[in-house]
């Protein structure tokens, strides 16, 4: 019996491991202050060459830095919670 239950529940655990892979990806992007970082240079170098406008610099910009800043406090909470 526990093998049939297996085989009839496979396709469901895939698609919540899938899914569980997606989330971590997508909070590893957004709250990785590395990943954060690189894309304010990008932005600072769309601005120097002229690719958007300070306007456009100036959302995107205020954007990324509530990102950072978020990402900062996750990691603080991280390691508060880490230590004993």
């Amino acid at each position: 019996m526990f093998l049939l239950d297996d085989i009839i529940l496979a396709p469901v655990k895939g698609v919540a491991w899938l899914a569980q892979q997606i989330q971590k990806e997508t909070n590893r992007q957004l709250f990785d202050s590395q990943i954060i970082k690189a894309r304010l240079a990008e932005l600072q170098e769309q601005l120097d060459s002229d690719l958007i406008s300070e306007a456009e610099f100036r959302k995107a910009e205020e954007k990324l830095l509530e990102r950072l800043q978020a990402a900062r406090q996750r990691e603080q909470a991280q390691k508060s919670s880490a230590k004993p």
